[in-house]
């Protein structure tokens, strides 16, 4: 039996097997009146409003013109002019005396139809004719597999995944393949299926379109414990002697100094500086269960002996030797550890990125902010250079998750910086294959990501959102017959698809499988 699916000759093949099979769709309505080329309202049968819901994908036969014309219902409604309010009416009367309805001989059921396309002997173009008021309308029945109307919609490169979400997981959505590299970004709040959105679609749709998937997570407890094998630790990378300066004077608070010129401190940093580039200083640290108390232990050591070269060690000796035992020894067991792996690291330098197909996850839970922040700028400095060297692909994506911690609206101190270096990772990825996905619980303003950045995602994931991201949401869905407000109810695991990577020019309500 010919389907959707099998047409032998492409898309002409699909639009006259839809006109022979045209008799399995299911006659739901009738445009109404006032008709556009970008959308029409629907009146629907009697009890069709049980059968039709919102965000369903529809056949409208134009009266005019018999072309065919795929459209998503938009903004249900049900009048009845017996009980119009806001007036009296012999209707209000009847309810209000006998408590029942009135008769439903004025009632009637409409939707708005957002177009996505004319279907043509090429696939879906732009309708640009007017829609007759009383073409017919046919509703796409969800347990037909072979009658995906999304089948239409494919690009010529594509990669499939996720479904629309009331098909109830029958139709797949043909992702434009080419526009992954125009980044993506996935919005909603806390409950709403961000993570795991990333997890079972977003990455499997990545590496079977050809990229390599690297995965920041942040918390170290959305990707890390379910792809394991796939996972280091931010703790298995070298930190440079600038990196590690800073974590222990931000650790034993400077030895109770207010900066990094006291006799303490400096004495400290210049042992440092000295010593953490040279390999032999750390092979004398034996790999034992207490190598980062033995590492204290040497740190102590070597800093005492720069310490009494001082001037001023006669007087001062005692007190500088007091400070320097208790900044070293506040300095908690599992930071000597940690600076004692990232020694043994791999350099950023030396790190492989993921290869087509393959997936990375840097688990960054050990660490303050501002070391996740720092390591994150050394991996994009060398991003960056990468990608500036001519003719480089790189065929790689970088998923982001907790985006505001990174290039939040009003970015301080080092995120800054990297603000920054993920506007240039953007701007440079378009033409090396490098595709950027952030994840943040808010679109703009406290809650949300620096604009810069986020006008370069150019494919939006918008799921449940925070009241205060009603007007931004709005920007995005309004234009498309979508209600903002209606994304605050917004079932967890159902996000609207918008922009480059979506086949529709109108946003579409998908979801995905948990494995």
């Amino acid at each position: 039996m010919k389907t959707l699916n099998t047409g032998v000759n492409g898309e002409e093949d699909k639009v006259k097997l839809l006109e022979s099979r045209l008799g399995e769709l299911e006659l739901v309505g009738l445009t109404g009146s006032t008709t556009k080329v970008t959308e029409a309202p629907l009146i629907l049968l009697e009890n069709m409003e049980t059968r039709v819901r919102e965000e369903d994908i529809v056949l409208i036969v134009n009266r005019s013109s018999s072309d065919y014309i795929l459209a998503v219902c938009r903004s249900g409604m049900g009048i009845n002019e017996n009980l119009r309010v806001g007036g009296y009416s012999p209707g209000i009367a009847y309810v209000r005396s006998k408590g029942q309805p009135p008769s439903t001989a004025k009632e009637s059921y409409h939707f708005t139809l957002s177009f996505i396309g004319l279907l043509t002997s090429r696939g879906v173009k732009t309708n640009n004719i007017i829609v007759a008021p009383g073409s017919k309308v046919y509703l796409f029945k969800k347990e037909a597999l072979e009658m995906n109307p999304l089948t239409f919609l494919e690009p010529k490169e594509h990669v499939e995944g996720g479904y629309l979400a009331n098909s109830e997981g029958n139709w797949l959505i043909p992702f434009d393949k080419k526009y992954i590299p125009y980044h993506i970004g996935v919005f909603g709040a806390t409950g709403s299926g961000k993570s795991m959105l990333a997890r079972y679609l977003l990455i499997p749709l990545l590496t079977q379109a050809g990229y390599g998937v690297l995965v920041f997570d942040w918390e170290g407890v959305d990707y890390s414990p379910f792809f394991k094998n796939n996972t280091l630790s931010i703790c298995d990378f070298k930190m440079d002697v600038n990196m590690a300066v800073e974590f222990l004077m931000r650790n034993t608070d400077h030895f109770g100094y207010g900066d990094e010129n006291k006799p303490v401190p400096s004495a400290v940093v210049k042992v440092m500086s000295r010593k953490l580039n040279d390999k032999t200083w750390w092979d004398e640290v034996p790999k034992t269960l207490n190598s980062g108390e033995e590492l204290r232990e040497k740190l102590r050591e070597d800093a005492l002996s720069e310490l009494r070269e001082r001037s001023g060690w006669e007087s001062y000796g005692p007190s500088w030797e007091l400070k320097l035992n208790y900044g070293l020894d506040r300095v908690s067991k599992e930071n000597w550890e940690l600076l004692y792996r990232s020694s043994k690291g791999v350099s950023i330098e030396e790190f492989r990125f993921p290869s087509p197909g393959e997936l990375i996850v840097i688990d960054m839970s050990e660490v303050s902010g501002e070391r996740k922040l720092s390591f994150f700028s050394e991996l994009c400095s060398r991003l960056i250079s990468m990608m500036q060297e001519r003719g480089v692909k790189l065929n790689l994506a970088v998923v982001i998750d907790e985006a505001p911690q990174y290039c939040p609206s009003e970015p301080k101190g080092l995120q800054g910086k990297t603000t920054e270096q993920l506007k240039d990772l953007c701007a440079l990825g378009r033409k090396r294959n490098m595709c950027v996905v952030l994840l943040s619980q808010g679109m703009a303003g406290e809650i949300g990501i620096n604009a810069a950045v986020r006008r370069n995602l150019n494919t939006l994931f918008i799921g449940q959102i925070h009241p205060l991201d009603i007007e931004e949401a709005g920007k995005r869905l309004m234009p498309y017959g979508v209600r903002p407000e209606e994304l605050l109810f917004l079932e967890p695991g159902k996000f609207y698809l918008t922009g480059k990577m979506n086949p529709s020019p109108t946003p579409l309500l998908i979801s995905f499988k948990i494995e």
